[in-house]
């Protein structure tokens, strides 16, 4: 049986492209198995999804993972929306989430000259190994290994 991340990875493969072309995008494939196995695709859209787009979104990956099959026990498809304080996870996340303000919970032994292990401004960049934030007048470069936790914080 492939493990739960080979089981993402190859769902991500089958249905990013197909997403995308309906106007979306796949931010995240999450699968848990066991009794009641799940198969959770987060997908968003500018400047907002709705639950019409869910529901094509829903039925269009229905459609292909009948087809192509890639988990062979049962399962529960869901389609959501990450929501407005979404979790950044990946390297591709925070690339999705350039120009949006967001919050960074830091190990302690990065920027240790910084009292508060919190950060939160406006993603300006993500290079290979850091992500670049506008805090106030300056930009702050941290490593991504030292993030311990981050999510989008808009002003609401």
């Amino acid at each position: 049986m492939a493990d739960r991340s080979d089981i993402a990875e190859r769902v991500e493969a089958l249905l990013a492209e197909p997403i995308r072309s309906a106007g979306c995008r796949l931010l995240e494939v999450q699968y848990h198995e066991g009794r009641g196995s799940v198969l959770r695709l987060l997908v968003d859209r500018e400047p907002a999804i709705s639950l019409d787009d869910l529901s094509a979104i829903s039925e269009l990956a229905g459609r292909i993972l009948d087809v192509e099959d890639p988990i062979l026990q049962a399962y529960s498809l869901e389609v959501s929306s990450p929501g407005v304080f979404r979790s950044l996870k990946e390297r591709k996340h925070f690339e999705q989430s350039i120009g949006k303000v967001a919050r960074l919970t830091l190990a302690p032994e990065v920027l240790p000259e910084r009292k508060r292990r919190t950060v939160r401004g406006v993603v300006l960049a993500i290079a290979a190994d850091a992500v670049t934030v506008q805090v106030g007048e300056e930009a702050v470069c941290v490593p991504l290994d030292g993030i311990r936790a981050a999510r989008l914080d808009p002003d609401l």
